[in-house]
């Protein structure tokens, strides 16, 4: 069933490699090694320590097979997503220059999250894990529940909540899906869902369904991000201030009306009216993608 699906099942890593260095002895590098390992029919998926690679064989021969290597250093942004109640499989996006939206299904066993943190040590690195910035640099103050209304709920608009409380939820049990020197710095929580702000990403976590096990960690890389817009509340029947982001993440074309051609190249977010400081969010930004200021 799960070959049906496309979906890909962990395999040894030291196999994985020896069988790639006997059956094709130039495709690796003398200092590169395999990591994880997923294989789907005559098809795989490699992280080693300097690349993905994604083997697809192609004809009913299998003679003839394409191998896309793709540097860490490409990833503009990645999502991984977890199984819902009724879903055979977990699944891997990745958002690389040049290439567009690559889609890895895998089998609802696997631990994503391990991927995830594979991800996150060999992607966020460097200038590419942002420039800091900091919320106490800008005095944006919490809420003190989190809670969200139901008119918010229905509009979508989030309030700001604890970062440290974030934090140290998003770093602990299972999940753990930060770098243990990555600091949140900004987060805000609308219904189920929330996002936030970190030293090295911007991070979006959907959770959707009725059960809500399906869930979706989205990361961003601070440098994917090229320009960003606020907009305050209007009169009493405007509820929200408003934060868009546009990124050049080479995500699938869309074709539905009045959306931008690339669907994650324009980000909308709406906050809460009178929860969430919209210039300190824009200070925020400004200092994150430009620099911070440094005249006193």
């Amino acid at each position: 069933m799960d070959l049906i699906k496309n979906n890909a099942t962990e395999t040894d890593p030291k196999e994985r490699e020896a069988n790639l260095r006997e059956k094709v002895p130039d495709l690796l590098g003398p200092d590169e090694h395999v990591v994880l390992g997923y294989k789907i029919g005559r098809d795989s998926y490699v992280f080693t320590n300097k690349r993905v690679i994604v083997k697809d064989r192609m004809g009913l021969s299998s003679k003839k097979t394409e191998y896309l290597s793709v540097p860490y250093s490409a990833i503009c942004g990645y999502a991984v997503e977890t199984a819902g109640s009724m879903d055979s499989d977990v699944e891997l996006k990745l958002y690389v220059a040049g290439v567009g939206r690559i889609d890895m299904d895998f089998v609802k066993s696997t631990d994503i999250f391990k991927l995830k943190r594979f991800l996150n040590a060999h992607v966020l690195v460097g200038d590419r894990a942002g420039k800091g910035a900091g919320a106490t640099q800008i005095g944006v103050q919490p809420t003190k529940d989190g809670r969200t209304g139901l008119f918010d709920m229905i509009g979508d608009n989030a309030s700001q909540i604890d970062a440290g409380k974030m934090e140290q939820a998003l770093k602990s049990g299972s999940t753990n899906i930060l770098l243990p020197e990555e600091k949140i710095e900004l987060a805000f929580k609308c219904g189920r869902d929330s996002f936030c702000m970190t030293s090295h990403r911007f991070l979006q976590i959907d959770v959707q369904g009725v059960s809500g096990k399906k869930v979706e960690y989205f990361s961003i890389l601070w440098p994917t991000i090229k320009a960003f817009a606020v907009e305050t509340a209007g009169s009493f029947f405007d509820r929200d201030s408003e934060l868009v982001l546009f990124t050049n993440l080479p995500d699938k074309e869309c074709s539905s009306p009045g959306m931008p051609r690339k669907s994650r190249t324009r980000i909308d977010i709406d906050f809460r009216k009178g929860k969430a400081d919209i210039f300190a969010v824009q200070r925020f930004f400004a200092d994150k993608i430009l620099g911070t200021d440094t005249v006193d």
